[in-house]
């Protein structure tokens, strides 16, 4: 798996969006945050461009494509900050040229929609960075560990994650490359040429939002039945929030981590022989820290303990 460069003062990050559209003035903490990190934010000639073709997208599909291949080519940027996710990453996978990419690898940020990136990129031997958007949640009060993963992860610091235990938890020890990310956009993609594929010796990781109940069942038994969930070395389930409807889950509908949720996938976890852990910090609420996508990781799951190590220097880099 080929490691992007790491990043070092003075380099310049690119901030596009290849999904829902962006407003004036969402990106000003996070431009004045790359700033503080000693590095150069350039935008996306197109990132406040709007296009309603029943979903308001940041520009036209050509647009966005446009922005995310500007990114993807110029060798001066050394990072791609997706501004937000949404929906509409899919739609423009397949225009984008990787010629340049292929010589100059940098790393891809961002979650939710941004899954899309992180499948394809990774299917093809390049590590990405599942983490935080350049835009925030509404109304979401932050940990300082969501951006402090962030610059540890580009600028090459060791990463290692602990927590307790949950009781849906299954001890155990397993190391494999980190492969996942949304679970909505996980199984959209399956079938397709940036879906996940062997995935024996990796370690899945999942998260989602707004999403009922049922279609968490059903989208884990599509998971189940493509044999996935049989062949990977342990599980890390990240926050699942705003599950169902408000009206169905008044107790729980505001909670990162849904119990009710945790139950359903717990039907298809107890199976497993693997280690699994419940309540990883990651994913959309506030504690969303950064996960290396195709980097090999090691889970340690103990009766009271979980600790998630980002193994340095075992990659090709460039």
């Amino acid at each position: 798996m080929i490691q992007p460069d790491f990043l070092k003062e003075g380099d310049k990050i690119a901030i596009v969006a290849p999904a829902k559209r962006m407003l004036n003035g969402e990106l000003e903490e996070a431009i004045e945050l790359i700033k503080s990190w000693k590095l150069v934010p350039v935008l996306g000639k197109n990132i406040y461009a709007e296009y309603d073709f029943g979903y308001r997208y940041a520009g036209t599909d050509e647009m966005r494509t446009e922005d995310f291949q500007w990114a993807l080519d110029d060798h001066e940027i050394k990072a791609i900050w997706c501004a937000r996710g949404g929906y509409g990453s899919v739609k423009i996978i397949d225009e984008l040229d990787l010629t340049e990419f292929t010589k100059n690898p940098k790393w891809i940020i961002g979650y939710s929609d941004i899954t899309v990136f992180h499948n394809h990129f990774n299917r093809l031997g390049y590590q990405t960075l599942h983490a935080v958007t350049a835009k925030k949640l509404a109304d979401t009060i932050y940990h300082p560990s969501s951006y402090q993963s962030v610059y540890d992860s580009l600028f090459g610091k060791d990463i290692h994650y602990s927590l307790t235990n949950h009781p849906y938890n299954k001890v155990g020890e397993a190391e494999g490359e980190l492969i996942g990310g949304n679970l909505s956009i996980v199984y959209s993609l399956l079938g397709s040429d940036s879906a996940i594929i062997n995935p024996s010796n990796k370690i899945l990781f999942l998260e989602d939002w707004f999403e009922n109940w049922y279609a968490v069942d059903r989208m884990l038994m599509n998971l189940k039945r493509n044999g996935i969930l049989k062949q990977v070395k342990g599980v890390i389930l990240g926050s699942f929030t705003h599950m169902d409807t408000e009206e169905e889950n008044a107790e729980n509908f505001n909670n990162a981590f849904d119990p009710k949720t945790y139950d359903i996938i717990h039907q298809f976890t107890k199976e497993l022989s693997v280690p699994v852990v419940f309540n990883f910090p990651a994913g959309h609420t506030g504690h969303n820290v950064a996960m290396k996508m195709g980097a090999k990781v090691q889970l340690k799951i103990s009766s009271n303990s979980v600790n998630l190590h980002f193994i340095e220097n075992q990659y090709e880099t460039r």
